[in-house]
Formats: structure tokens, C-alpha cells, sequence
């Protein structure tokens, strides 16, 4: 196994970060892109029969319009700077390392580690990258938080998610907690 450099860093994560991860998350899923769907249809069939529907049918379609291209952006922006203000977790200044036995996270005296074997998968955006332990619960590690050592950060976490991608904990565990003898 090839040592990564440790990497340390404190981090507080803005409304303007948090909303672009939901906008992601949101838009990038199945849902996401059916409701833009329904959303695009319901505008292009509004402007296209717009002389042959009444009142009530026009503003039904440009409210389902709204929903997915307007509304709900909206409404995820205000969710975000709603949590960045309210949520403890999210609202303090955190530090993390990050070394050859993964992530840890603290914050004062409270500290969770995350085992590279744990992460399901990493993707990397223009000025982030997102570090998904399930489907809804990731680390959001940013340009502006990790400065020049981001570049460094993105390469060594994702020679270890690749390193781990296969890894089964439960060969070395079973082994630590048997003494690694046959019985």
C-alpha cells in the first residue's frame, strides 16, 4: 500500500456550497430529471396551444412549470441557508484529517472516523468534491476551504477510495476478533 500524505484543515461550509451540493443531489437524480421534465412539457404546451386553452389551464401549466425550474430551486436555497444558520454540525468551524486510515471529522470533543472502505463514492464538481458515505449523507470538501492543498486532497482521496473499492472488512475483522487462527 502506497502512504498518502496526511492532510489537516478546518472547514465551515457556506450556504452558497451547501446549495450547490443539494442543487446537484436534486438535479442529478431520476426524480430531478423527471420533474424538469414535466416541468420543460408543461411551459412548451403552455406556449404552444396558449390560444386554444382557458384561463384555468394556462396557469396550471405554468405553475407545474415553475415547480422544478424555479420553485423548488428557490426553496432549496432557502433550506440551505436555513441549515448553515440552525444546524450546529453544519454551522461550526470543523477539522478533519485525512490519512491512511480515512476521514475523521471534530468538532471540540466530539470526533466520528470514516473508514476509506466506507465511502461508496466520490465525485468531483468544478470547485468541490463530494464524498458520499450513503446515498444522502456526504462530506462536501471545497476549493475555498482547502485552498492550494485541493488538487493534493482530490488525488489522495481517490486513490484510496480505489484502493478500498473492493475491500471486505468483515476477512480482517473476523480475523483480529479470532486471533487469525483456524479453529
Amino acid at each position: 500500500r502506497k502512504l498518502m500524505t496526511e492532510l489537516n484543515f478546518d472547514a465551515k461550509l457556506s450556504a452558497g456550497e451547501l446549495y450547490a451540493f443539494s442543487m446537484r443531489h436534486t438535479y442529478r437524480s431520476m426524480s430531478g430529471i423527471f420533474g424538469l421534465i414535466i416541468s420543460f412539457a408543461s411551459l412548451i404546451i403552455c406556449v404552444v396551444r396558449f390560444k386554444h386553452l382557458d384561463k384555468t389551464a394556462v396557469m396550471a401549466l405554468i405553475i407545474i412549470g415553475l415547480i422544478f425550474t424555479v420553485i423548488q430551486p428557490l426553496m432549496l436555497w432557502s433550506k440551505a441557508k436555513a441549515q448553515v444558520r440552525k444546524n450546529k454540525s453544519i454551522n461550526a468551524t470543523l477539522h478533519y484529517n485525512i490519512n491512511d486510515d480515512g476521514i475523521t471529522v471534530s468538532q471540540g470533543e466530539q470526533e466520528a472516523k470514516v473508514k476509506w472502505y466506507q465511502i461508496r463514492k466520490t465525485v468531483v464538481v468544478k470547485n468541490a468534491i463530494y464524498i458520499y458515505m450513503s446515498p444522502v449523507r456526504a462530506f462536501i470538501f471545497t476549493k475555498n476551504q482547502c485552498g492550494e492543498d485541493f488538487s493534493d486532497l482530490v488525488n489522495n482521496i481517490q486513490k484510496k477510495v480505489e484502493q478500498y473499492k473492493d475491500y471486505e472488512p468483515e476477512e480482517d475483522e473476523t480475523d483480529v476478533e479470532s486471533g487469525g487462527t483456524d479453529e
